[in-house]
């Protein structure tokens, strides 16, 4: 269950709880304003205000970084813990009940972003639709979200520095360079797995910006050519 709006502070009067927008999201369903009787400070009319409100949309607008997820499924598990280990709060996550009456209607709206076919988890990112668990995992590797995390979470973006710190050699490269494939040649010659060491980055990609910006920080250069190479963690 989490907050659609901030809660009042304890100093507050009843008054002024009767004025706040507070909306709630239980399983997905955006739950409609619950005014407050400033004599009694009871919700009023609760039978009425139990009718709530299914949207899709405004669950996705109402996070920056949202997961879907469902109980029983290893692979919605298997990405919190990736998630948790990049600074990521439990808060991205909403679990839908397959038992829940709402859910189908839920269902239904996701299958216009994913298909009438679908996997959990299914995430979305700054209100774009990013995809299943495939799709997201090869994102993240890639570095794709990298600046909604900084952006809205305060996370320092690393994709760069974790690949450079968990493999022995790594060549950063892009196509159309042939610096890049002279390098790439030479080290197949020398029976190197060239084809193991090499990341290529590409241009056109949204993401180039942000891991343009954290080659400049890992090797401390503003101006820069590729291939870049780092062997053991350290620059080459």
């Amino acid at each position: 269950r989490e907050r659609a709006s901030g809660l009042p502070g304890s100093g507050a009067s009843k008054a002024d709880m009767a004025a706040k927008d507070i909306r709630e999201f239980v399983n997905g369903r955006l739950q409609a304003n619950m005014p407050v009787d400033n004599a009694t400070g009871l919700q009023k009319n609760e039978h009425q205000q139990a009718q709530a409100v299914f949207s899709l949309e405004a669950l996705v607008k109402s996070h920056a970084f949202l997961v879907i997820s469902v109980g029983n499924c290893p692979q919605c598990e298997e990405l919190a813990v990736v998630l948790a280990s990049r600074g990521l709060p439990e808060s991205i996550f909403v679990k839908w009940d397959k038992s829940a009456h709402e859910y189908q209607d839920l269902k239904r709206q996701l299958s216009a972003y994913a298909g009438e076919v679908f996997t959990f988890p299914q995430v979305f990112a700054a209100g774009a639709y990013e995809g299943g668990f495939k799709e997201v995992m090869d994102k993240l590797e890639r570095g794709v979200f990298d600046e909604v995390f900084e952006k809205y979470f305060e996370i320092e973006p690393c994709t760069l520095r974790r690949i450079v710190e968990r493999r022995p050699i790594v060549c950063f490269s892009l196509p159309n360079c042939p610096q890049c494939d002279t390098l790439y040649e030479d080290l197949k010659r020398r029976g190197v797995p060239a084809q193991d060491i090499f990341i290529k980055l590409d241009k056109a990609r949204p993401e180039y910006q942000a891991m343009k910006a954290q080659m400049q920080l890992l090797i401390g250069k503003q101006q820069f050519a590729f291939p870049q190479t780092f062997v053991r963690g350290v620059y080459q």
